[in-house]
């Protein structure tokens, strides 16, 4: 899927005139910054049924981790099961890989959604990112080959995917800064996301609607016939004889063909067994 990230220096990007499968705005750094059109943002992108990401800007520098995780939950709690949170990992102190690992583990907790985190590609590589890969959190990398615009998501001239040591998979490569999109003058962030719109959600903690269970269709059966049995009689019968072959009684036989003398029955009458 193809998308975009964004945050106020994108103010008065319309959505609705762009090509996006996803949308990923900025809503908090540090302690006490909420970018001013992050809501905007999302309720557009709710409206226009884009997949959705939220992502704070770390200042491992100035504040503790625990802090800015909290600031960022009380600042996006409406869109948890909406949207992707994630870690914007580039400001200074970016080898202080504890403070990412328990700022990601904080916003777990009190969410239960595991956040992504992103970062260049050549901090990926510089600094033991192995808590953070095995505690499965999501990787979101950025590498750009050069500063030449790029149009409609082609990726021609992307460059090689990036390649990192601690993930086994790259959740998604913001491949240029200089995209440019049909229905937008300006540069945007565009970005690649390996996986469908069910795959995003699992990320995002959207839970699947079930679906409702619909009953198959039956056949009809129709009611058995009862089909009585019956026997002629020959030369030579006698009622304890046809008794005995169809394992009845007499007086069963003399009650359901209300045969007067259990001792006369005639040739061709038709016993009802």
């Amino acid at each position: 899927m193809n998308g975009i990230d964004v945050s106020h220096w994108q103010k008065g990007l319309d959505l609705g005139k762009i090509k996006c499968d996803f949308v990923i705005a900025k809503a908090t750094e540090g302690t006490n910054y909420l970018d001013p059109c992050f809501a905007s943002f999302m309720r557009i992108s709710a409206k226009l049924g884009k997949c959705m990401g939220m992502y704070h800007f770390a200042r491992p520098e100035k504040n503790s981790a625990i802090d800015e995780a909290k600031f960022f939950y009380e600042k996006t709690k409406d869109f948890y099961g909406k949207a992707i949170p994630v870690l914007d990992w580039e400001s200074e102190g970016k080898a202080n890989v504890k403070w990412a690992k328990e700022w990601l583990d904080t916003v777990y907790s009190i969410t239960g959604v595991k956040p992504m985190i992103y970062m260049s590609e050549a901090v990926a590589n510089a600094y033991d990112w192995s808590e953070v890969a095995n505690a499965d959190y999501g990787l979101w990398i950025a590498k750009y080959r050069d500063m030449k615009p790029d149009k409609n998501y082609d990726m021609t001239n992307a460059g090689n995917k990036p390649s990192v040591k601690w993930w086994k998979v790259i959740a998604m490569w913001q491949w240029t800064s200089v995209g440019r999109l049909n229905g937008y003058s300006g540069n945007l962030d565009c970005d690649v996301f390996y996986g469908d719109r069910n795959t995003w959600n699992a990320y995002a903690g959207i839970k699947a609607e079930p679906k409702p269970i619909v009953p198959k269709p039956t056949t009809p059966t129709k009611p058995t016939e009862t089909v009585e049995k019956t026997y002629t009689v020959k030369k030579g019968d006698t009622l304890s004889a046809i008794a005995k072959k169809y394992k009845t009684t007499v007086s069963a036989l003399v009650k359901k063909n209300a045969i007067k003398d259990k001792n006369k029955i005639y040739v061709g009458q038709v016993l009802k067994i």
